[in-house]
């Protein structure tokens, strides 16, 4: 569980440290994708973008968290639910460093091959 914590902790703060850096790097007009909410091509503004995928990765960590401490496993640590923890917040981070390549090209640019 220490383990689980630690790599989740780590990649929200490269979440955070994304973020920053993209707030940094990006003109004030750039556009971020967030294509949730099952609508594709959401472009959100600058801030908005940047701070959304910290806050829906700290949101999960707590989340899982909870639900890994309170959910029974009857012994089996293999199937608890904080397992899932490092590989949703992987995801997350993935898909902020590809929607920050995105905003920095520009929205008109389409996805790269």
């Amino acid at each position: 569980m220490v383990t689980v914590l630690a790599i989740g902790g780590a990649e929200l703060l490269a979440m955070i440290v994304l973020s920053v850096w993209g707030a940094v790097k990006l003109p004030p007009e750039a556009r971020v994708p967030v294509h949730w909410g099952g609508r594709w091509g959401n472009f959100q503004t600058k801030r908005a973008g940047l701070i959304a995928y910290p806050v829906v990765g700290a949101f999960l960590f707590v989340f899982l968290v909870v639900v890994g401490l309170t959910v029974p496993t009857h012994g089996n640590k293999a199937l608890t639910p904080t397992i899932f923890l490092p590989i949703v917040l992987c995801i997350i981070l993935l898909t902020q460093v590809r929607a920050i390549d995105q905003a920095r090209r520009g929205p008109e640019a389409g996805p790269s091959r």
